[in-house]
This record gives structure tokens, C-alpha cells and sequence, in this order.
């Protein structure tokens, strides 16, 4: 047998890991919006990342916090990007989690970076001068009292696409049709 052969059998080989990853990723993220927390994991690409943060005016060395932070895509953009000083990432997902995790150590910024499991309404939630979510509008609701109660006024919060019903609505700003909200805590 011939060396194309054995590149195709190779290439097959990965194509089927690869399907198989991607198979179980899926049947996770099904797994959690489910019976988890009924927020499916949609990545934040890096350029809405960064209009996120530039809307908060994250500054070099402050600690950001997201909650639901799926693969600590936001996270990463906070630490390359602006320089954010320790990022901390809530997220139900093992699975998810454990990509996130990979990503992470592969940038090589697990010193910066650390991503937690276990529900954030359960959690003592650490302080932070920003705070990221891109959860439904009924979590929000939810998570509302929470913020108040653990973060100082002034405390920025920045939400992807939901809005919060009684936070102090700050400045919008609008990306490839998404809008960005950014709150004060009162």
C-alpha cells in the first residue's frame, strides 16, 4: 500500500475524532440548556468581545467576571486585549468548561484566567470591576438581586443582546445587529 493510502486512512481517522468531539459538544450543550440551565452555549466572537469591553472601558489590571462564560472566549479577549488583570468564568458545562479550560492553558494564561463550575446563584460571587453576561432575559431577572447584592455601586455590567429591568442603564452600542448594554450598579 502506497503513502496517499495511508494519509487517507489518517485523514479519515481525524475526520471521525473529529465528528466524534464535535458530536459530544453538542449532545453537552443539549445536556445543559435542558436540564442545567436552559442557556444554550453561543461563543462571543473576539471583535464583539472587544466592543463589550471597550464599552465598559475595561482597564489594564481590573478582574472581570462572566457569568455563563461558556469556553472563556470573553475572558480571553479581556486578558490579550485589555489587559484585564484576573478573569473568573462561571459555567455549568463540564464539557464546555473543559474546552474552555484547553483553550485557556493553550494561550497560556491560566495564571489570569480561572473558570469555575457549579451554578453562580449557589456561589459567593467574588468582586469584580466588570461584570459579563449573555444570558435570557428570565435569568437576568433572576440574577438582578444578586448583583446588587454582592457588587459595589458604580460596578459596571455589561450584557450581550438581554437587558436588565431595573439596573441603571449606562450606554448601548450596536454591533453586527447585536446591542451591547452597559449598567451601573446603583
Amino acid at each position: 500500500m502506497g503513502f496517499f493510502y495511508w494519509i487517507v486512512i489518517i485523514l479519515v481517522i481525524l475526520l471521525e475524532v473529529a465528528l466524534l468531539v464535535f458530536s459530544l459538544f453538542m449532545v453537552s450543550n443539549m445536556f445543559s440548556t435542558i436540564f442545567l440551565s436552559k442557556v444554550p452555549w453561543v461563543p462571543t466572537r473576539p471583535k464583539i468581545g472587544r466592543k463589550m469591553f471597550e464599552l465598559a472601558d475595561l482597564q489594564p489590571g481590573e478582574t472581570v467576571i462572566d457569568l455563563g462564560c461558556g469556553d472563556g472566549a470573553l475572558l480571553l479577549t479581556a486578558v490579550k486585549d485589555f489587559q484585564a488583570g484576573h478573569c473568573i468564568g462561571y459555567e455549568l458545562d463540564p464539557a464546555i468548561r473543559s474546552w474552555g479550560n484547553f483553550r485557556i492553558r493553550l494561550a497560556k494564561l491560566s495564571d489570569k484566567i480561572e473558570l469555575r463550575g457549579g451554578n453562580f446563584f449557589k456561589a459567593e460571587l467574588p468582586k469584580a470591576d466588570v461584570v459579563a453576561t449573555y444570558l435570557f432575559p428570565e435569568v437576568q431577572i433572576k440574577l438582578e438581586p444578586l448583583l446588587k447584592k454582592y457588587y459595589p455601586s458604580g460596578t459596571r455590567v455589561i450584557s450581550r443582546t438581554f437587558r436588565f429591568p431595573t439596573l441603571t442603564l449606562e450606554k448601548t452600542s450596536v454591533i453586527d445587529g447585536e446591542t451591547l448594554y452597559l449598567y451601573r450598579i446603583p
